[in-house]
């Protein structure tokens, strides 16, 4: 399946991909076919995260009751 790269005016930052038979329609809403897209930059590598503790509060005191829901009153 071909695909295009496709840009709107009013969006130039974020050029879409949408497969080739779908540009008549993308074109009749104002998006513009990309000839030379340039190539997505490579997403950076997300930081490592401090290791966790083993246990944390909440594991160290279980709920032993759930919660439970008030009744309405009969006034109300």
């Amino acid at each position: 399946m071909d695909t295009v790269t496709m840009r709107h005016p009013s969006l130039p930052d974020q050029p879409i991909t949408v497969p080739a038979s779908a540009v008549p329609h993308h074109q009749a809403s104002g998006w513009e076919r990309v000839e030379d897209a340039p190539a997505a930059p490579a997403p950076e590598p997300l930081p490592q995260a401090a290791p966790v503790e083993e246990q944390t509060a909440a594991e160290e005191t279980p709920d032993t009751k759930p919660a439970r829901r008030r009744r309405t009153q009969e006034g109300e």
